[in-house]
């Protein structure tokens, strides 16, 4: 039975209005089901809670970090701690549908017989994003085409750092709808606990660059409801990706692109924070030094427009309160 084969990841920090959402629809599927629930050092009533709706459930693992060390190094101790031989992952403000688990499953288990080739294979689903002013929106991700190859490789990584066009490769990928083996996450020594924004972006780079392959689901069976932390900020994300693409320097300068990379992240940044003078001055700059380049990644970047741009209404509206 694969439900004995899966072990159920949840991270958690400061989510007592959210976390009994998430724990109940945990909680709705199989019993036989490895939860393991990482507490973040939350400072306020979260772990308690944890504790109250857990405590009967012989299943449910609750540990707690000793002091707050972000998400990745949460992440890394469900990876430790996990007996499945697939670990799926929750953050701790999403509700999942009750057919995700088995969905993502054969997913990736028919994709493997099919052509994997032994290959590593992550799996995510598409969600529905919930925004604060009660927005919702359908986010696809990459690898959605049945019966055919899915976005693998190189090819993925030059599609995140150099945001060039990827057939089927376009969408988001994070951790809060995905599903691998656990010796996929082990292999790849888990999450960069030094990130602690971004670190998907960078496993799932580190995973192409080792061969993965990308498939998804294309139901939205992650409901994401878009809450406002502290750490979600726009110079937080710049500041992280910036840590991203300097890991990844010599990928990067292989193609002759580290410094239109740097530039292109400035002038993202000036867009998402509407700087627009800056954003003006910005492009004529990079378009009179890499014009070719300038046209390509427009052109590239054109499907994300409007994800993009609900990111930066997200992220300036958390500023604000």
């Amino acid at each position: 039975m694969f439900s004995q084969s899966v072990t159920i990841g949840i991270t958690t920090y400061n989510a007592a209005t959210s976390i009994e959402r998430c724990l109940a629809s945990v909680l709705k599927f199989n019993s036989s089901f490895q939860i393991l629930v990482v507490d973040d050092c939350s400072t306020d009533k979260t772990y308690s809670l944890i504790e109250d709706i857990t405590s009967s459930d012989i299943n449910v693992e609750v540990l707690r970090n000793d002091e707050n060390f972000g998400v990745a190094f949460s992440r890394n101790r469900i990876i430790e701690n996990a007996k499945g031989e697939f670990i799926i992952f929750f953050d701790d403000d999403d509700e999942s549908l009750p057919e995700r688990i088995e969905e993502q499953y054969k997913r990736i288990v028919e994709y493997e017989e099919q052509f994997a080739k032994g290959a590593p294979v992550i799996c995510h689903t598409n969600r529905k994003v919930i925004y604060p002013d009660k927005t919702e929106k359908i986010e696809k991700t990459m690898g959605l085409k049945l019966d055919c190859i899915a976005p693998h490789g190189v090819e993925v990584a030059e599609r995140i750092l150099l945001g060039t066009h990827l057939d089927d490769g376009y969408g988001a990928c994070p951790t809060c709808c995905q599903m691998a083996r656990t010796s996929t996450y082990k292999m790849l020594g888990g999450f960069d606990s030094d990130l602690r924004r971004g670190e998907d972006t960078d496993f799932n780079i580190r995973l192409a660059l080792a061969g993965g392959h990308f498939v998804g689901v294309d139901k939205p069976l992650v409901i994401q409801t878009m809450t406002k932390t502290s750490d979600k900020s726009l110079s937080n994300e710049y500041f992280y990706w910036l840590k991203i693409i300097n890991k990844h320097k010599d990928f990067i300068a292989s193609y002759g692109q580290y410094e239109f990379t740097l530039d292109w992240l400035k002038l993202k940044q000036n867009w998402l924070e509407k700087k627009f003078v800056s954003f003006i001055f910005q492009f004529v700059k990079i378009a009179l030094i890499y014009p070719m380049l300038t046209v390509k990644r427009v052109l590239n970047a054109w499907p994300n427009f409007l994800l993009n741009w609900r990111f930066s209404k997200f992220h300036s509206s958390a500023n604000q309160d």
